[in-house]
């Protein structure tokens, strides 16, 4: 898995959680290649929980849903739950801006 942009961003200083949002990883079931902030953006859209600190990703190829700890980089349920606080918060931002509202 190239990770260069991941690596690029990390030598910048960027924060453990921005470059752990951006950093690719396989779906544990079909194997599709993705990142959360792609995840949240696509498979999420539309549900209630994607912006309230939820600790789940949702694969947007098999629609399969499995734990941010499952991860490769997140070892433990402090950074699980701290990675899931940081990606609800993006999203948040994303949907004011665009003046999106979740009715659901």
């Amino acid at each position: 898995m190239s990770d260069g942009f991941y690596e690029s961003m990390r030598q910048k200083g960027f924060s453990y959680n921005t470059t752990s949002s951006i950093r690719k990883f396989k779906c544990p079931y079909c194997g599709f290649e993705f990142s959360l902030v792609y995840a949240r953006m696509f498979a999420c859209q539309g549900c209630s929980e994607a912006n309230k600190d939820c600790p789940k990703v949702r694969c947007a190829k098999c629609d399969s849903e499995f734990w941010i700890k499952e991860m490769p980089n997140v070892h433990n349920n402090y950074q699980q739950r701290d990675l899931a606080q940081h990606i609800s918060q993006i999203v948040k931002k994303y949907n004011e801006d665009m003046g999106y509202t979740h009715n659901r």
